[in-house]
């Protein structure tokens, strides 16, 4: 479960990330605006990597295929998006369609964050089905400080805090992690 929570925590900065390169486009050479795109199609493919090796090890558990089955298939729709964007990166676009995979990502792998303690795993009704706003939280919440110096935010009179200021993880995160460690514990019996 942590490394999940690792995986999108880096998943939000490769967006940002993706946001800060397509800002700059018109600032930059097209042999640097490729490069760029390259370089994060290269972490998005970094990424799903990580997330098949998690799909594997989840597998691995004494009963994880039957315990966290709805957690495997929302992970293996995470890999599959993640194999879209690479593409659309290594396609050198870092516009609308980038980052909209790469949000898509964020609400699939927040998606994996709901699990139910009265019930058998997460991910909702439809893992897979992808923009349903299924989540409890939008993917914007996951925005963080930015990298974009210049860039100008608007506020809309919203406060959020995402992890700013405390060292320990949201509320609905320690509620996932606990539960994986339960479900650990018990299947270690």
């Amino acid at each position: 479960m942590l490394e999940v929570l690792q995986i999108l925590e880096a998943e939000v900065a490769l967006r940002e990330q993706t946001r800060v390169a397509d800002q700059a486009r018109p600032a930059l050479a097209e042999k640097k605006q490729q490069d760029a795109a390259r370089k994060l199609g290269q972490v998005q493919n970094k990424l799903r990597e990580r997330v098949k090796k998690v799909n594997g090890r989840i597998r691995e558990l004494p009963g994880g295929q039957e315990e966290f089955a709805k957690e495997i298939l929302l992970l293996g729709q995470v890999a599959v998006v993640m194999s879209e964007a690479t593409a659309i990166l290594n396609r050198f676009e870092t516009g609308r369609t980038a980052i909209a995979a790469e949000t898509e990502i964020i609400e699939l792998l927040l998606q994996s964050q709901r699990i139910n303690p009265k019930g058998g795993g997460g991910g909702g009704s439809s893992p897979g089905g992808g923009g349903g706003g299924t989540t409890e939280d939008a993917a914007l919440a996951m925005l963080g400080a930015g990298m974009n110096e210049k860039e100008i935010r608007e506020d809309h009179g919203v406060t959020q805090t995402v992890g700013n200021t405390h060292s320990t993880y949201p509320e609905e995160y320690r509620t996932g992690l606990d539960e994986y460690f339960q479900r650990l514990e018990r299947s270690g019996q």
